[in-house]
């Protein structure tokens, strides 16, 4: 059954409606928390797909941001289409992944071999023609990663599947959870714009950086937003060209009556 896959990102966070049928206990128990502002415990031990294993941080570049996302590699579905997404909105940015950021994917499946590891690996390295690393780790390590990043999931003994969100996200050099978003395909442009945050300027353009000047992150769209600030900035042009035109139209109708008298 695929079911759990894809209405447990549907699902989580949705109010259930008085007299409506409740979601399955392991569907409630799914979902993807706020933690910004969290340092990932990067010191722990995962599994690269050439079988060595070495600390979180070993895997992300020092200066860099990462995106990172928990998926697994026998993942019917919902994983898949993050992947996919994800990969169709890296590709539209002018950014390289192994360059300008690390993009990284821990396994949530404890059971996952190398073998998998290289497999999928090369899967998402060809999606974004670039370095997309697929890390298998010891269940203490994903236990301790998810629940850092508020990643909730569940394992359905039923179907033999786990129940997830689709959960993007985007971390400092430090290992800082700077953005994160829970689309199955994010925004590039608010993809970009987490990164250009996430690198403190170490990435992006002179325009991304005062386009953040000016943005906030609103979560209940899952994309950046102009501030009051710049609202209001707006209102005082539209309100200043009102009053141009306004001098204009007076300075025509005295001419008008000046002439016509």
């Amino acid at each position: 059954m695929l079911w759990v896959a894809i209405t447990s990102t549907l699902l989580w966070a949705s109010p259930v409606a008085e007299g409506a049928v409740t979601a399955p206990d392991v569907l409630v128990k799914t979902g993807a928390r706020d933690k910004r502002g969290t340092t990932m415990p990067l010191a722990l031990p995962v599994i690269g797909p050439d079988g060595s294993q070495a600390p979180l941080q070993d895997w992300m570049k020092a200066d860099k941001p990462t995106i990172l996302t928990f998926n697994y590699a026998g993942c019917p579905m919902l994983c898949g289409l993050q992947q996919d997404g994800l990969a169709r909105s890296l590709k539209e940015l002018n950014l390289k992944a192994g360059q300008d950021y690390t993009l990284l994917t821990v396994g949530i499946d404890p059971k996952e071999n190398t073998e998998l590891a290289i497999g999928a690996t090369n899967r998402l390295s060809s999606l974004v023609d670039a370095e997309w690393r697929f890390l298998t780790a010891p269940e203490a390590s994903i236990t301790a990663l998810t629940d850092a990043a508020g990643f909730d999931y569940q394992y359905d003994k039923v179907t033999k599947q786990y129940a997830h969100p689709a959960a993007t996200y985007i971390l400092t050099s430090e290992g800082k959870i700077s953005q994160y978003f829970t689309a199955i395909q994010p925004d590039s442009r608010d993809i970009r714009w987490a990164l250009v945050e996430a690198g403190k300027g170490q990435i992006g353009s002179v325009l991304d950086q005062v386009a953040l000047t000016c943005l906030q992150y609103d979560l209940s769209t899952n994309a950046y937003v102009a501030r009051g600030v710049m609202r209001s900035g707006g209102i005082a042009i539209v309100g200043g060209l009102f009053a141009f035109f306004g001098v204009l139209w007076q300075r025509e109708r005295r001419r008008w009556r000046k002439d016509n008298v």
